[in-house]
């Protein structure tokens, strides 16, 4: 496993079976603050409650405490990851984010763990999702980032986006980088109001699902969601391929 810079500076991996890398090619860190804490909207919650799909190598997890501990926000992470990469590949990525939360997972890495500080609680459970987790307290943001549909189709299923849709509060968000057109449906068709958002790095577009009380559900002005072809739209150099502008962490 070769760990690469990534365009920001921050550190990511390419996966050697499924030929991805685990982040966008443009930064690992800047999709991270774009894409998943912003995008979702968890850099505003008092005290965020967020589940990750693809826990990776935990640089959605590091960016988002660096921003709850700057507030003084309690973060409540859970996530799962079916496939933990060594411990060495870890702290290579992880340690230059954040060396002292790297330090408190590293002695529990390797199978499902749990870590509480006065200022993070993290679960992670080494689960395929699609065959059951730790459902536990609903959720406010659910960081969608598996690798991409073509890699790893077993997870962007409609089992799974309800089961995204049940673990989520009222009102609570999805985001995730693909915006394939059968995502879009499935998201829709599990009950969520979907909307495209601005992408970055090469990638014109990201996807938002709300959780609604209606099935169904679509952003007004986004009504062919689902019409017409619509690429991912990811771009990168060849060290990180198209279909990998983020799929693992």
């Amino acid at each position: 496993m070769e760990v690469r810079p990534t365009g920001d500076g921050s550190l990511s991996l390419r996966h050697p079976v499924h030929g991805e890398g685990y982040h966008p090619a443009a930064g690992a860190v800047g999709q991270a603050e774009r894409l998943y804490l912003r995008g979702s909207g968890a850099q505003a919650g008092p005290r965020p409650r967020i589940f990750e799909l693809g826990f990776g190598l935990g640089v959605n997890f590091a960016v988002t405490l660096r921003h709850a501990r700057r507030r003084g926000a309690f973060l409540d992470y859970r996530a799962v990851e079916v496939e933990p990469v060594p411990l060495e590949v870890l702290e290579e990525v992880l340690r230059p984010l954040d060396a002292e939360l790297f330090a408190r997972i590293a002695p529990h890495w390797g199978g499902s763990l749990e870590v509480a500080t006065r200022e993070f609680r993290l679960r992670l459970e080494v689960v395929r999702v699609q065959e059951g987790f730790t459902a536990g307290v609903r959720v406010r943001y659910v960081y969608f980032d598996p690798f991409s549909p073509r890699a790893n189709p077993e997870v962007w299923t409609p089992a799974v986006y309800r089961k995204m849709y049940d673990l989520l509060e009222a009102g609570g968000t999805l985001v995730t980088y693909s915006v394939a057109g059968h995502v879009r449906r499935g998201l829709a068709a599990a009950g969520f109001r979907v909307e495209r958002i601005p992408g970055w790095g090469g990638k014109r577009h990201w996807l938002r699902a709300r959780r609604t009380a209606q099935p169904n559900g679509v952003e007004e002005g986004d009504a062919q969601v689902g019409d017409g072809p619509d690429p991912e739209g990811r771009a990168g150099p060849p060290e990180f391929p198209s279909e990998a502008a983020n799929d693992g962490a």
